[in-house]
């Protein structure tokens, strides 16, 4: 009786609920990355405005990154998106359009992994994601000049407002998805 069967069957428990638990974080972020993209195209709103889907895509995006602790957090959500537009339910027309949407995803990653100080992290994270959300009609720009292919909202706006008023609605975006993680986390830590 020296407790060594004790302790290997609570190690046992203990890293059998974390598994568990990783799990289902990674289906979680899986499903965000849906989520923000099946709400960019059923949300159908006739403002006539690029990029004013950026606001519920980069706070679905940036809360769920704030909230995990999985590294490369966003780019599970990148690959639910990049999944979900391989089936033909929401009838994208661009063949690039899972490509330009994976590019936020990925590059919140890069900015917050690779990000060198924490204490104005948030401000930082607003940032990237209006930049981030700006590689959209930046992808779209390097397809058209490449290949001709044509979006219709160079089309319609030219070049530069799309890419202002993308960056700004990923800013918005961002604002509200750190606000979300912010008052969860003082929710949840009263409790």
């Amino acid at each position: 009786m020296n407790g060594n069967v004790q302790q290997k069957s609570l190690l046992r428990a203990s890293q059998t609920n974390l598994t568990i638990t990783r799990v289902l974080e990674i289906i979680l972020l899986f499903l965000a990355g849906v989520l923000a993209i099946v709400l960019h195209e059923r949300l159908r709103n006739p403002i006539s405005i690029p990029g004013h889907h950026g606001i519920e895509f980069m706070a679905i995006i940036l809360a769920v990154r704030l909230s995990s602790k999985i590294k490369w957090a966003s780019g599970i959500s990148a690959l639910g998106i990049g999944i979900f537009i391989l089936f033909p339910v929401l009838g994208f027309k661009d063949p690039m359009v899972g490509f330009n949407y994976m590019l936020p995803c990925l590059f919140i990653d890069i900015v917050y992994n690779f990000m060198p100080a924490k204490k104005y992290r948030n401000i930082m994270l607003i940032v990237a994601a209006g930049l981030g959300y700006m590689l959209i009609p930046v992808s779209r720009l390097i397809v058209t000049v490449s290949t001709g292919y044509p979006y219709s909202s160079f089309l319609k706006y030219g070049f530069v407002k799309p890419m202002i008023t993308f960056m700004l609605f990923g800013i918005l975006g961002g604002l509200l998805g750190t606000g979300i993680f912010n008052i969860g986390k003082k929710l949840f830590s009263k409790k």
